[in-house]
């Protein structure tokens, strides 16, 4: 459908020699790789043409081939690649969304829950739309059309939310503190509030069919891929109530789940319904960027007074480890031909809405943690 993949650095990616090897670093995320000392010299060579931008994209190249290296890496920005013979663009339809000033005004319109004041709890949301399509169509234009490469917006996308995440990590990291500090001070507080954390990720996996199976039927130039994930996916909730049983007799029906969790949910939905392109985007926020060896959550149980809570939260994590999910919207995207302005348009809004969802979580369980 497209030619051949081909790569450059995105512009927070960074390059560095050392003595004993290169690192290659973001702001959310540094990888480390030894390099032969006969090496070095032509290595300082192509990092140089690198950050001045004179990337050779031709199959094969010097370039291609160490980039290729590091592709399975959020580093990198897929160039637009032209198409190979003719082929049929695509175009979703949002109105909604479109017609909507910014993330909190488009909330008002698919918000189901009457328990749920988008005002009041979204007041720290943005009133207008603060990412610009423009900037991710420019990155994305296939030469001498106005047609789109869909990896090359992905992955346009996936640059600007991981931004977008690392700058407004604070008060994620404010939660891990706090957690840490009430596991040392008030263990059961600290059962507590663990149980209400993962209660977010129980409504998120035991949503998930909810939202996999519009996408199914309305997306189906990636529906036998979607069908795929979604056999991985389910009973994934039984996994993380598992560690909530653990922590707490609560009935789920008593369960906390803020409205961040409930809304980014609706949103999914509505891409499922909408735009298989941003529908892939949001898969790619809810499946994360990279894997470490074990779950951070589950680590801090495993520590704790009640080692057994960490099983099914880590037997979860291991699933989608081992089946590489931060991968898995990439093949939806591989499927999808040229797309139209107004279907990058559509799933940059989607991208946009959803991370401010994402990261706004932490802000609501830190409310609900003990004074």
């Amino acid at each position: 459908m497209f030619e051949q993949l081909t790569y450059r650095p995105y512009p927070q990616t960074a390059f560095a020699l050392g003595e004993t090897g290169l690192t290659v670093s973001s702001p959310w995320l540094s990888i480390d790789v030894d390099i032969d000392a006969e090496r070095r010299a032509p290595m300082q060579s192509l990092i140089e043409h690198l950050e001045r931008g004179q990337i050779d994209l031709g199959k094969g190249s010097e370039h291609q081939e160490f980039l290729q290296f590091f592709s399975g890496y959020p580093l990198l920005h897929v160039n637009p690649r032209k198409p190979v013979g003719v082929v049929a663009s695509y175009e979703s339809a949002a109105p909604e969304l479109l017609a909507a000033d910014g993330p909190r005004q488009f909330l008002h319109v698919i918000n189901p829950f009457g328990d749920i004041d988008v005002e009041s709890a979204f007041s720290y949301f943005p009133s207008a739309w603060g990412w610009d399509p423009a900037e991710i169509l420019d990155a994305s234009r296939i030469e001498g059309t106005e047609l789109f490469d869909p990896m090359s917006v992905y992955t346009a996308i996936r640059s600007r939310r991981l931004d977008y995440q690392t700058t407004h990590a604070a008060q994620a990291h404010d939660l891990l503190a706090r957690l840490t500090a009430l596991k040392k001070n008030d263990e059961p507080a600290f059962f507590g509030a663990l149980a209400t954390l993962l209660a977010q990720q129980y409504y998120v996996t035991r949503e998930c069919c909810s939202c996999l199976d519009p996408a199914i039927e309305q997306h189906t130039i990636i529906g036998d891929q979607i069908r795929a994930y979604k056999d991985e996916e389910i009973h994934h909730d039984r996994l993380i109530l598992k560690s909530i049983r653990e922590l707490s007799d609560r009935p789920t029906e008593e369960f906390f789940f803020a409205p961040e969790v409930r809304l980014e949910i609706e949103v999914i939905k509505y891409a499922a319904k909408t735009c298989a392109l941003g529908f892939s985007a949001l898969v790619s926020i809810m499946e994360g960027t990279v894997y470490p060896e074990s779950d951070p959550v589950g680590d801090i149980l495993r520590d704790s007074s009640k080692p057994g809570a960490h099983v099914g939260v880590e037997a979860h994590f291991q699933i989608n480890r081992r089946g590489n999910h931060t991968a898995i919207p990439e093949q939806f995207v591989a499927e999808l031909p040229p797309v139209t302005r107004q279907t990058v348009e559509i799933a940059t809004r989607l991208s946009e809405v959803t991370i401010c969802l994402d990261t706004g979580l932490a802000r609501t369980m830190l409310q609900q943690l003990p004074a």
